[in-house]
């Protein structure tokens, strides 16, 4: 990892010169309180995608571009506590793109949580339940190699690979297609005997969008589950709802709402619930907080 993120550091600097280069972020944080079985905490909570993101491309001829990504964490709430801060742990990527497709190298979100993420009406964010009723498997692999290709409009693939050694190596791919205003997904994850399959699809009408995501995962912890989501927008209120449950008697549901004061900055509360087996595993979460985007 650390090889791998010299390099790519070195990379974004020779790119400087000549690249267009971007710095983007977002800090996202919550007063929140969990109650996990009779016990209860309030805190301040940073939502886990608050970050800072610097970014070069270079169009390097015949329609390829080089491009280097650098996303970190941004624990914005307490900086200066806990793990010291690791430039590009998010991502930490270089590679080349064209309008057919791509390949990176480095650190990235693999491509079987992508599938759960896109289709969860939290994507994956404070408050979302993917996480209880689906295994996203890590969410990141490193020293991983990343290709996509869009052979056709509407029609993308992905595999990814990690390079750990044997035994220890991990592969991620996804398939997915838009028909009919609707995109679906099949993802799959696997390292050694364990794996996890993911079916998605989501589809809009008007304000409203819905989603649907299977997932089937074998190994330690096996487990099937199914999880329903809709997004309704109220003009500037985006109000957000999502259902799950598990084979293994787990069922869980989300409600939010956020109020967006422009495209960047937002206001927003959530209410996780989940119904566990035994009731010193039940959840109860609710938080309310800020989001600003740059």
């Amino acid at each position: 990892m650390k090889k791998i993120a010299i390099a790519t550091l070195l990379a974004a600097t020779t790119l400087v010169a000549t690249a267009q280069v971007k710095v983007t972020g977002k800090i996202s944080e919550f007063v929140n309180n969990t109650e996990t079985g009779a016990v209860s905490k309030t805190s301040l909570v940073t939502d886990p995608t608050s970050n800072i993101t610097i970014s070069a491309m270079e169009n390097i001829g015949g329609g390829l571009k080089a491009r280097v990504v650098l996303d970190t964490s941004l624990k914005a709430n307490d900086p200066i506590s806990g793990a010291d801060t690791k430039v590009g742990d998010r991502q930490s990527t270089i590679g080349l793109a064209n309008s057919v497709g791509s390949i990176d190298l480095g650190r990235n979100l693999h491509s079987h949580f992508l599938a759960v993420t896109n289709n969860d009406a939290f994507g994956t964010l404070y408050g979302s339940i993917a996480g209880d009723v689906h295994n996203v498997r890590g969410v990141r692999v490193s020293n991983g190699t990343f290709f996509a290709l869009k052979p056709i409009m509407g029609v993308t693939a992905t595999y990814d690979r990690t390079h750990n050694g044997v035994g220890t190596e991990a592969s991620s791919y996804s398939a997915g297609a838009t028909m009919f205003g609707v995109n679906a997904t099949v993802a799959q994850f696997t390292q050694g005997s364990e794996k996890s399959t993911v079916i998605g699809a989501s589809a809009k009408l008007g304000d409203t969008k819905v989603f649907y995501t299977h997932s089937d995962d074998k190994g330690v912890g096996a487990h099937t589950g199914d999880l329903i989501g809709v997004i309704q927008a109220f003009g500037p209120v985006t109000a957000k709802a999502s259902y799950g449950k598990t084979n293994t008697d787990v069922k869980a549901y989300a409600l939010g709402a956020d109020y967006n004061f422009s495209k960047r900055t937002a206001v927003g509360v959530a209410y996780r619930n989940v119904d566990a087996t035994g009731t010193a595993h039940d959840v109860k979460e609710v938080g309310v907080g800020v989001t600003h985007r740059f």
